[in-house]
């Protein structure tokens, strides 16, 4: 008897098969400049991006869309501008690599067992592939942004207790940023670097807040830009001001954070009591009706 299943599924396995195969045969040795610096820790099957490469070459790919341009802008924020492009090239040919040759083996092990199951399980395993590279980013995208918020109070303050005891902002701003090595500092250090390179105050700023992207940040290097030209007393005042929000605002971060890992340990703990009744139940059920 014809399993008409098990022929459609080995047909719609045929072009992928055929497609890695060709990409496998012509790419090979063509991007290991790109990949020979990747660890097996950070990616999965590392060895086979040249796949995915190969098909964004093949197809002519674009990676600056407007979508790719802006993860590409969001992913700097982590890697830094200088390579940022290239890590959002390694995800969208990881991505690739994992539809292109997972796909296809999901397929086939279906057919050959004649299984449908197999099938679900095969595409969603390339589906949690393919989440896993953008959860990963994002993950890392919003604990830095985090760390920025939390930092931030810190630093008005004493951007704030320097200026009212007479440093000017450029010095101010200077000799705070020495005081940590976190990444708002560590961004507050490459805004001087640029003032001291012959950057104005405006561009420095802005720059700044380009590469932190936080909201909050945005604000406060706005207003602080304005309140620029009005003399230290009311800067300080602004920054006095400011910090008193932030802290606030930090007070609020790290009560979600408490909430949110309390409703985390729910989980486990609702497992354990699940467990510990099961313990309980079974045992009284099975005297009971022995």
């Amino acid at each position: 008897m014809v399993n008409w299943f098990q022929i459609a599924l080995m047909a719609a396995a045929t072009p992928f098969v055929l497609l890695w195969v060709y990409l496998y045969m012509k790419y090979q040795n063509s991007f290991n400049r790109y990949i020979e610096s990747l660890s097996a820790d950070d990616y999965t099957l590392p060895e086979l991006f040249f796949i995915g490469m190969g098909f964004i070459h093949l197809t002519h790919y674009n990676l600056h869309s407007r979508k790719g341009r802006a993860r590409i802008k969001e992913i700097s924020e982590i890697k830094g501008r200088k390579y940022a492009e290239y890590y959002y090239y390694i995800i969208k040919s990881a991505s690739f690599t994992y539809i292109l040759t997972l796909t296809p083996v999901a397929v086939i092990l279906s057919a050959m067992s004649n299984e449908p199951l197999m099938l679900v399980l095969g595409m969603a395993v390339v589906l949690l592939l393919v989440r896993y590279l953008e959860k990963d980013i994002n993950d890392k995208l919003e604990e830095r942004r985090e760390e920025l918020l939390l930092d931030l109070p810190q630093v008005l303050s004493k951007l704030s207790l320097l200026i009212n005891s007479g440093m000017v902002m450029r010095e101010a701003w200077v000799k705070v940023s020495q005081t940590g090595e976190r990444a708002l500092y560590q961004e507050m250090k490459i805004t001087s670097q640029e003032m001291a390179n012959g950057a104005s105050d405006l561009e420095a700023f802005r720059n700044f807040a380009d590469r932190c992207s936080v909201k909050s940040i945005r604000k406060v290097t706005s207003t602080l830009v304005q309140n620029l030209q009005k003399g230290n007393q009311e800067l300080a005042y602004f920054l006095d001001d400011m910090s008193r929000e932030m802290w606030e605002e930090k007070k609020n971060i790290v009560r979600q954070k408490g909430e949110t890992a309390g409703t985390k340990l729910m989980i486990p703990i609702g497992m354990i009591f699940m467990g510990i009744m099961i313990l309980i139940i079974v045992p009284i059920f099975g005297n009971g009706f022995g």
